[in-house]
Order: structure tokens, then C-alpha cells, then sequence
């Protein structure tokens, strides 16, 4: 048993010190989302993301129909052909509603920037107001 604890503990700490498994930060998060475009339209056709998140979109098409996927006055375009997939990224710095389309179809969806939550903003329900737990009665 102590032999177990030894080899264990000698583990825990090579792990520790080897550089590959070091703590790492980034700078910016960065979002992977698909995008399959068919010919009943974008799936999916609604994305929620957080302001200062960068986006990798993948994009890829179903139909033998040459599309896109072009994101309205932000710039950005990807070509979206059967059997390959197209590679992207984006920073989205502002919040709002953006929409994404293909002149060559008439489907288009939506990409909604969101404000990210600070920390410590939600509140608990049951510290805010008192809850009342309804019990039957017994006859």
C-alpha cells in the first residue's frame, strides 16, 4: 500500500512539472460553430454568441448547388461547396443582431452578439423572495 502511495504521489508530480502540461492562457476565446447549408436553408439558422469572442465557422453545403455563407457589412465571406468544408474566423467586437446569407438562395439566418454576463450578476431565486412549498393535506 505504501508502494501504491509512492508510485502515485512520484505521478501526480512529474505531471506538475512538465512543461507540456503547464497551465496555458489565451487571449481571446475562440468559438468553433458549423454551418450546413442545404437547399431548405442554413442549419443552424439562429447562433447565439458573446461579444470579444472570436468564431471559427466551418462551413459546407449538401446540394450540388454552388452557395456561400457571407455575414451582411461585416466583411466576410466563405464558399461553400458538396464534399469539402470551408474554414473561417472572425472577431465579433460589437454586439447586436447580424445576418448571415447567400445571394444565390433566398434562405438566410441570424447571429445575435450578446454582452457576456458579469461575474456575480445572477441572483438565486430563493434568496431573492421567499418560496412557499405547497403540501397536501392529510384527511
Amino acid at each position: 500500500m505504501v508502494l501504491w502511495g509512492l508510485v502515485t504521489w512520484q505521478g501526480a508530480q512529474a505531471l506538475d512539472e512538465d512543461p507540456f502540461f503547464k497551465k496555458r492562457s489565451f487571449d481571446l476565446p475562440v468559438r468553433e460553430q458549423a454551418v450546413i447549408i442545404t437547399d431548405e436553408g442554413f442549419y443552424p439558422q439562429n447562433i447565439v454568441i458573446f461579444k470579444g469572442e472570436k468564431v471559427r465557422f466551418f462551413v459546407t453545403n449538401t446540394s450540388d448547388q454552388k452557395s456561400c455563407f457571407i455575414l451582411k457589412g461585416k466583411d466576410f465571406f466563405l464558399a461553400a461547396e458538396k464534399g469539402k468544408v470551408s474554414e473561417g474566423v472572425f472577431h465579433f467586437k460589437d454586439k447586436g443582431r447580424v445576418e448571415f446569407y447567400c445571394p444565390s438562395q433566398k434562405n438566410k439566418g441570424h447571429l445575435t452578439v450578446l454582452e457576456k454576463p458579469k461575474k456575480g450578476s445572477r441572483e438565486i431565486a430563493s434568496e431573492k423572495t421567499s418560496v412557499r412549498v405547497w403540501m397536501p393535506r392529510e384527511e
